[in-house]
């Protein structure tokens, strides 16, 4: 990709040099309403204007993303939040899991997942 845009930009630079060296001859640039009159190179006039293009659009550009930017940070922040609420459910599921072990005396490891949602362990054998 580097590459690349060294074989675009390069004859591009070329194409630039050659035609400010060929077109260096004065041209008078009247600033109306101000009594200013100024004599500058052709190739002057026209960089001034490319750059002046490429930062009218790029200005034009960012103010258009602004409602996009907006969506994504808002979204960003709503993702955020849930998965932080999905953390602190997901604790607060562990521990009342835990609870409900400890009260019904059942001493088996945390580590050990149900197999079936929504039924309890029942205890071992030689507890009751």
């Amino acid at each position: 990709m580097k590459h690349l845009s060294w074989i675009i930009l390069f004859p591009i630079a070329v194409l630039l040099i050659v035609f400010s060296v060929t077109n260096k001859d004065a041209t008078t640039i009247d600033l109306w309403p101000f009594p200013i009159m100024v004599d500058v190179p052709l190739f002057a006039v026209v960089f001034a204007a490319l750059l002046m293009g490429v930062l009218w659009g790029g200005i034009s550009t960012w103010l258009n993303g602004a409602k996009a930017r907006r969506t994504a940070r808002l979204k960003t922040r709503e993702a955020d939040l849930a998965s932080a609420e999905s953390r602190r459910l997901k604790d607060r599921v562990a521990a009342l899991e835990a609870d409900a072990r400890a009260a019904d005396g059942i001493t088996v490891p945390a580590t050990i997942p149900i197999t079936e949602p929504g039924r309890r362990l029942s205890p071992p054998a030689d507890t009751v």
